[in-house]
């Protein structure tokens, strides 16, 4: 019966040794073919370990079989399924399942696939995935920002010299609101009375206007008569004329005295005579040249003060340029009320000029400057026994016509301020 149950025990110890040995050799088999080594080289491993899988886009196709750490980097030792060929170009990078998932070798494949494969044994760079550890350092960094902020700002707004300033602000702006609207109110207010105002003014600039039209179509035939032999110009064509006819019958007598004059008295006498002549015909020239390019200065405006003292005023005159630089103005200021006279001598500096003369029955001195061709500052002082000042502005429309403005008498106690239309033909 003993020999029995030793001969059974030693058959189940064989048998239990043979199928040890079977299995031991195939498996010595499987991990012999299991797949191949490749070594990624990361800066941080975000907590991968051993045993950990390895992902193709995706798929398992490995695990990691070591973790080494370098002085200088963390070496991952990857086994790869010997089905699996990884494009040269793929991306190695550390990815997770969820937000407290175990940790993966994720492997992107690459944007083009005609560079090859990796070779088994082959060393690659990896990069640190965007785990959750880097985003918990990031939301560190980001509220640490926000506390400094959060610290500058209380600083700031905790002073109360700053709140008391903000409190004046917002009363200040609101202030500021108020005046607006009472502002905007007043100004809504004096365009509907004055309607009726400005619907005259522009009635009376139209007919200003047609009468200035008037005046230079006058003008106009003047100068047709001077060159048709109307009577006007007959005159004026004759003097002309005359003044040439005498200039030139001068100087043929002079030739035929000089071709017989011998004493050196009488030479210089002819000869100065001759000179004189061609000065005189030279100055009726320049004269006649002046005349011709007068320009005519006409204006209306209308008093911007309210109550019984608002009128209408119109002012006339002629402007002349003796030379380039230099010019005079004659004419009348405030015509049918006070009819003041004006003639002032002026001299153009660059954009500038300064001038004096009579303004407005007193003598006085003034300056304007032109900002570009388009707008012009300008002011004068006069009547120095009770000093007066007049500042005003204008905007040219067209190269003839300018809209202005202007204060007069700004150290009196009665301030004028007109505003109208300004032409220069």
């Amino acid at each position: 019966m003993a020999s029995s149950e030793i001969k059974v025990g030693a058959v189940t110890l064989g048998g239990a040794a043979i199928l040890a040995g079977i299995i031991t050799f195939m498996g010595a088999f499987s991990v012999g073919k299991h797949g191949y080594d490749l070594q990624i080289d990361y800066p941080q491993v975000s907590g991968l370990m051993t045993g950990n899988m390895v992902r193709y886009a995706g798929v398992k196709v490995g695990t990691v079989k070591q973790v080494n750490v370098a002085p200088d980097k963390v070496e991952v030792i990857a086994e790869i399924d010997d089905n699996i060929k990884i494009p040269q170009g793929a991306k190695f990078s550390i990815g997770s399942d969820g937000l407290m998932g175990e940790k993966f070798v994720d492997v992107q494949p690459p944007t083009k696939f005609d560079q090859g494969v990796i070779n088994p044994g082959s060393t690659v760079q990896g990069r640190s995935g965007g785990g959750m550890d880097d985003f918990f350092n990031s939301a560190d960094d980001l509220m640490d920002k926000l506390n400094r902020i959060a610290t500058a700002v209380d600083n700031v707004l905790g002073d109360q010299e700053v709140q008391k300033s903000l409190r004046e602000g917002v009363i200040t702006s609101r202030d500021i609101s108020n005046n607006l609207n009472i502002f905007s109110k007043v100004m809504a207010d004096a365009a509907v009375d004055n309607q009726r105002d400005f619907a005259i003014m522009i009635g009376q600039i139209v007919e200003l206007s047609k009468r200035m039209n008037n005046v230079v179509m006058h003008m106009e035939s003047i100068m047709e008569g001077a060159d048709k032999n109307g009577e006007t110009g007959r005159n004026i064509a004759k003097i002309a004329e005359h003044l040439a006819t005498t200039s030139e019958s001068v100087e043929n007598v002079v030739k035929v005295l000089e071709t017989f004059a011998t004493g050196h008295e009488t030479e210089k006498a002819l000869k100065d005579t001759l000179y004189h002549t061609k000065s005189a015909s030279e100055k009726a020239d320049r004269m006649l040249g002046i005349i011709s390019d007068a320009k005519l200065h006409a204006d209306v405006g209308r008093s911007v003060k309210r109550g019984p003292g608002k009128a209408w005023r119109g002012n006339l005159g002629v402007e002349f340029d003796p030379t380039p630089n230099n010019y005079i103005y004659t004419g009348v200021y405030d015509i049918g009320n006070t009819n003041k006279f004006d003639f002032i001598a002026g001299q153009r500096l660059g954009d500038g000029s300064v001038s004096l003369g009579a303004m407005q029955g007193e003598f006085g001195v003034g300056l304007s400057y032109d900002i570009g061709n388009v707008f012009r500052i300008y002011s004068q002082a006069y009547d120095f026994n009770d000093t007066k000042v007049r500042l005003g502005g204008e905007i040219n429309v067209t190269d003839n016509v300018a809209v202005y403005g202007e204060s007069m008498n700004l150290r009196g106690s009665r301030r004028d301020t007109y505003v109208g239309m300004r032409s220069r033909f």
